[in-house]
């Protein structure tokens, strides 16, 4: 009697594997269905610190953390976004009385 199911193959080599293997016997790589690490919450709060508020498609892709941290990492990261509005906005304005002030005439 034949089997009816497929040669189960690494997605990485292409070689036939096990499937209770956890990494191929040839090429060494994991055959376990992963997240990548930007999705974890560790990973997030890193893209926060390096993109800001572009990090928030990153937080609803992400698969590995709930909807109630979707949620939360929202807020924070739009908080982040409007906190760093104002402070480039204050910026602009202290440059710019910075310099009105140098380019007036003295008398």
């Amino acid at each position: 009697m034949t089997s009816l199911l497929q040669p189960f193959t690494c997605p990485h080599c292409h070689l036939t594997a096990d499937p209770s293997d956890n990494f191929c016997r040839h090429c060494g790589r994991s055959l376990q269905p992963r997240y990548g690490f930007f999705y974890s919450h560790s990973g997030i709060i890193l893209l926060a610190f390096l993109l800001g508020p572009l990090a928030l498609p990153v937080v609803w892709m992400s698969k590995r953390i709930s909807l109630v941290s979707k949620f939360i990492y929202s807020v924070l990261l739009i908080g982040l976004g409007i906190c760093l509005i104002q402070l480039f906005v204050g910026i602009y304005q202290l440059m710019f009385a910075a310099t009105q002030g140098l380019l007036m005439p003295v008398f």
